[in-house]
């Protein structure tokens, strides 16, 4: 097994690691007052639950970014990229881990040191109207962090900040007008012009383009790689739309749920993936052809709950690739119908039927056999309509929660997706860099 930040070949634009991320964690008190943390549980005495949930937000992630490349980071909303991308920046305080940039841990400063390390790392929020202050003027807006970090004198401040709007494409006469005189484009690239003002090394842009128009989108994008070439800068390029990760990325992460499950070069990433998760976003993808009208993919069920997320493979809960438990005797075709009728049965996704009809509509009729099909014949019993009643249960008693639980207990638990938290290095087909894929599929 291997992770994304273990050395392997590199490739341009330059090799040697700018920022180096290790067993990085951020997690989230989910309750907050004077009673937080506090819960009522019949099941205990005294029936009181003092625990603090917490919300795994980051769990654990590693990765390199190299001195002037672009790693793309791409995932569904809610899995954790924004969250990461503050607390490379220290706007967020990590919960464990390193954050190493140019030899100094991030993680471990405080004050002003930290202060200080703020002129070399930078960001580009992704509301272009929310983070410039209405009541001040661009010229100031752009002069502010440099008068913060005692940089130049009040003359010096100004024609800079002149130089760097007409560096991102403005006319250096707009000194002195307002963000409200601006379109959504020119107010982000006021944005690049305030984040260059203190000559960072590092920028991480937070879907800077997301509340752009498409065309305005290009403008932009052509810029910043315009930008990163003339001041040597290195980016950590944070979007959820793939066509934009793919045109300005070196390298592309995909994270889901906290964790990163596949890290690789743009072209391998995009033309071999080798994560379930990473092959349903590239499905995902439209096309343009009125012709394509089937249901590209859609992954099954609902994303969980990242206080509580699933062990091993964070993705095991939807895979459409969920690897068979180990001791059951049962051909491929058997498992997909099982795990299609365990996930049926998690979710309630049909309607209550007699058991024959059941074990027609999930197994065309033909159960497992052995004991999977012993275990899958007592799961059936307990969800049909004509299942026997004769035996007395609690007036809480759910047959379809004793299913779920005989199902999940008996197979989805005991498959080394659960068990196991995968981590692997694959030979890429594309190029000589590292692939790492977070799938025991290539176990």
């Amino acid at each position: 097994m291997s992770s994304p930040a273990e050395s392997g070949p590199t490739n341009e634009p330059g090799s040697e690691p700018l920022v180096r991320v290790r067993n990085l964690k951020k997690y989230f008190n989910q309750d907050s007052g004077l009673l937080s943390g506090i819960s009522f549980d019949s099941s205990q005495f005294p029936p009181i639950d003092v625990g603090q949930q917490r919300v795994k937000a980051v769990d654990d992630v590693d990765f390199e970014i190299r001195r002037g490349e672009t790693l793309g980071l791409v995932g569904e909303s809610g899995c954790g990229k924004s969250t990461l991308g503050r607390t490379l920046l220290r706007l967020l305080k990590p919960t464990e881990g390193t954050i190493d940039f140019k030899g100094e841990d991030l993680a471990e400063m405080t004050g002003e040191e930290l202060r200080q390390k703020r002129s070399d790392i930078q960001m580009i929020f992704q509301d272009p109207q929310a983070s410039l202050d209405p009541r001040m003027k661009v010229g100031k807006i752009v002069e502010e962090p440099m008068q913060a970090h005692g940089m130049l004198d009040g003359e010096g401040r100004e024609q800079r900040a002149k130089e760097l709007l007409e560096k991102v494409g403005l006319d250096p006469h707009h000194y002195n007008r307002y963000p409200h005189a601006f379109s959504g484009g020119q107010r982000q690239r006021v944005n690049l012009a305030r984040a260059l003002s203190v000559d960072p090394e590092f920028i991480v842009c937070d879907e800077p383009v997301s509340a752009l128009d498409v065309s305005i989108q290009a403008q932009v994008l052509n810029t910043m790689e315009e930008l990163q070439e003339e001041f040597g800068l290195t980016y950590l390029f944070i979007a959820h739309d793939l066509s934009v990760i793919r045109h300005i990325s070196d390298r592309v992460a995909v994270m889901y749920l906290g964790n990163i499950v596949e890290l690789a070069d743009k072209e391998e990433l995009f033309e071999n993936p080798q994560h379930p998760y990473t092959r349903a976003l590239l499905d995902s993808i439209p096309v343009p052809d009125p012709r394509e009208r089937d249901a590209r993919g859609v992954l099954e069920g609902e994303v969980p709950s990242p206080v509580n997320p699933p062990s091993g493979c964070r993705f095991r809960t939807r895979c459409p690739r969920l690897i068979a438990p180990e001791g059951y005797e049962w051909t491929d075709e058997e498992w997909a119908h099982t795990r299609t009728f365990m996930r049926s049965v998690k979710r309630r996704t049909f309607e209550p039927m007699p058991a024959g009809e059941l074990r027609q509509e999930f197994f065309g009729g033909d159960l497992p056999h052995g004991e999977a099909g012993e275990i899958v014949t007592e799961a059936i019993d307990l969800v049909a309509t004509d299942h026997d009643d004769s035996e007395e249960h609690d007036e809480d008693h759910d047959d379809w929660e004793e299913a779920r639980e005989l199902l999940l207990e008996s197979f989805a638990r005991e498959s080394i997706c659960a068990t196991e938290r995968p981590a692997y290095e694959i030979q890429p087909e594309y190029g000589t860099d590292t692939h790492f894929a977070a799938c025991h599929l290539h176990r």
